[in-house]
């Protein structure tokens, strides 16, 4: 793009854009995770989510924000689950105690493993070929997207070079990353004097598989530790479509990190629980110069 003012591109090349899933939906691409839900039911992984609803509905509805859901898994339903049948009738009490201790290994752990290859497939399955372009991005700008999408390079024609996909990006052939915040201490399974020792030793286990899922943001904050540092130079950021969820929140204190608190900040938000979430982060941040924008 050729600028009749030079300042202009300057501007451009100090500003970093936050992208986030609301964007590719904006664009009209099928990326939500109901959409995901869709994807399961229509290529026969029913029993995916009948066991995803068991097991992480504890607190919310697990498809309106599964890396949350996921670290608010529900210990009840795993533990009952991951019990021997009643019917086989086990020659000797320590193969029984010896069947639940082991369960989470060839129960459990294949259901947390086809769901996230399941999610993988479902990515790469994404259709972007009928995005519609919904503003001008300018393309000096530099572009830190939560997708695994490639809306930016494909739809938006913005470099490579000045994007970087957090999680993953189907362009890369990277693994895509995704997981949540809430680590529990395996041996806080032992806490509960009054429970039998095998069933203490399984829900261990489990709480060890569930800690797997954890999103290491300081190992990928570290391993882009480059894309932070170019942002010195950075005088405005605008966040389009991220939900601001606590899993993400080290990326952006690492952002604040390097460019400090009193640069602009342009938020966007779709509705009054949006509106909310905008107002806590700001002050969370300490951001002295932000505001919101409706989309």
């Amino acid at each position: 793009m050729t600028y009749l003012f030079p300042e202009i591109e300057e501007q451009n090349k100090q500003t970093l854009f936050i992208i986030g899933n609301g964007f590719d939906l904006a664009n009209g691409i099928k990326s939500s995770y109901m959409d995901f839900h869709k994807w399961l039911k229509d290529n026969d992984y029913s029993h995916l989510i009948s066991m995803m609803d068991r097991f992480f509905s504890n607190r919310r509805d697990v498809w309106s924000d599964i890396e949350t859901a996921l670290g608010e898994y529900n210990e009840n339903y795993i533990l009952d689950y991951c019990k021997p049948n009643e019917d086989i009738d086990y020659d000797h009490p320590m193969r029984s105690v010896a069947a639940i201790e082991d369960s989470p290994d060839w129960l459990f752990q294949p259901i947390l493993e086809d769901f996230i290859n399941a999610f993988g497939d479902w990515v790469d399955s994404i259709d972007i070929t009928t995005a519609e372009r919904i503003r001008t991005l300018p393309t000096e700008s530099i572009y830190l997207t939560f997708n695994y999408t490639e809306t930016l390079e494909r739809v938006y024609s913005i470099p490579k070079s000045n994007i970087l996909h957090i999680h993953g990006c189907r362009l890369l052939d990277e693994k895509y990353i995704i997981g949540h915040n809430n680590y529990r201490d395996p041996d806080d399974a032992y806490n509960d004097e009054s429970e039998m020792l095998y069933i203490q030793n399984t829900w261990s286990k489990i709480i060890g598989w569930m800690n797997g899922l954890l999103k290491d943001t300081a190992a990928i904050i570290s391993k882009n530790q480059n894309f932070f540092e170019r942002l010195s130079d950075i005088k405005c950021v605008i966040v389009y479509g991220h939900s601001l969820n606590e899993v993400d929140m080290p990326y952006m204190e690492e952002i604040v990190r390097h460019i400090g608190i009193e640069k602009q900040w342009y938020i966007s938000q779709y509705n009054a629980e949006d509106s909310k979430k905008v107002n806590t982060f700001i002050g969370k941040m300490g951001l002295k110069n932000a505001n919101a924008f409706w989309v």
